[in-house]
């Protein structure tokens, strides 16, 4: 499954390239991206033709320093909520949880990861040794970042112990200015190195309030990697299926990830959407039936079927008889359930 990415993580890219006297349309090109990417900021786009962009980018404006750069002329929101989690957490730690828990709201081409070893933390950018091949820039700036996130609860000020990087130092690049931090080049991991107490350290604007409704809206919206995902979609697909939109496409927005991440992850569970499908239109097929007398094709149009016939097929196929049979067969429920909606009513 190819690893995606919010074509929002290219905010200020073509401005940058602009500006150093190359054209962004041929270096996006060059990467498999159209132009117009930079304004669709919510689609989800390969996150390796966003890793080779960056590397195209240094190479045609001569700028060692490209994901540095980038990285000084734009602000954190193309993090998205990631960014809300980290401001109104009540630590570091708690921050780096959200953030890991998240993180497939934003991408699925890399895991972020946070180790904690006797008096220091590491907070480390792990991905495929395929995509890392591509990434120098694009550590460089991502490194940038979590500090800037983790500036947001510790200060402007704060200076992390060291940054590491997997790959060589870059010559002509003043490091050291850029993250104020020592620098270790062709480390084991590339990540940034904390205090152990840092991750404890108590956030002064933490409004728990604010930050409980921002972790509401996620999990409402966000398919986290430790969820299942059979049960999330099995939610969704009730309340969109009378909408008339509930493709796969649909589904996969409403969950923050990418049709084609959604269809893998039912994959590994043994499941494909059009078997939850199915399956939920049979089970309100049968509570419609039983608890209302809505007319066969009123609620066939509502269960997203072109007319009656194509419903009463499906019928057949989960029922083994037709919607009137059916009701038939069933008619004391459908009377105790109308009966007991009527008492309700009145109480």
């Amino acid at each position: 499954m190819e690893p995606l990415v919010r074509a929002r993580t290219l905010q200020g890219f073509g401005a940058l390239v602009a500006d150093l006297g190359e054209q962004p349309e041929a270096i996006l090109e060059r990467a498999g991206l159209d132009i117009g990417v930079l304004n669709r900021t919510d689609e989800w786009i390969p996150f390796r033709s966003v890793l080779i962009a960056y590397e195209s980018a240094a190479l045609a404006t001569h700028c060692a320093d490209f994901g540095i750069r980038l990285s000084g002329r734009r602000d954190l929101s193309f993090l998205g909520p990631l960014v809300l989690i980290f401001k109104y957490s009540s630590d570091l730690e708690h921050g780096f949880a959200s953030c890991m828990k998240y993180i497939t709201a934003h991408t699925t081409g890399y895991t972020p990861v946070l180790e904690v070893k006797g008096s220091a933390a590491s907070w480390q950018l792990s991905m495929d040794d395929t995509l890392r091949a591509h990434a120098d820039q694009w550590i460089e700036e991502s490194l940038l970042t979590a500090i800037k996130l983790v500036r947001v609860l510790l200060g402007a000020r704060y200076v992390p112990q060291a940054v590491n990087c997997r790959h060589a130092k870059t010559e002509g690049t003043d490091y050291e200015r850029s993250f104020g931090a020592p620098i270790r080049f062709k480390a084991p991991f590339d990540g940034i190195i904390l205090n152990r107490e840092d991750l404890k350290s108590r956030n002064p604007i933490d409004d728990q309030q604010v930050h409980r409704f921002l972790l509401d809206y996620l999990d409402s919206r966000v398919l986290r990697a430790d969820e299942d995902v059979a049960a999330a979609v099995r939610s969704l697909l009730p309340k969109l299926i009378p909408t008339g939109k509930f493709s796969v496409n649909v589904v996969a927005d409403q969950l923050c990830v990418h049709s084609r991440t959604l269809q893998r992850r039912l994959k590994v569970a043994g499941l494909s959407y059009a078997e939850l499908l199915d399956e939920c239109r049979a089970r309100m097929a049968r509570d419609y039936l039983l608890t209302s007398n809505l007319p066969m094709g009123n609620l066939a149009y509502m269960l997203g079927y072109a007319d009656q016939s194509a419903f009463n097929h499906a019928f057949r196929r989960w029922y083994r008889m037709t919607p009137r049979q059916w009701c038939a067969e069933h008619r004391e429920w459908r009377t105790t359930g109308a009966q007991w909606r009527s008492n309700a009513h009145r109480a």
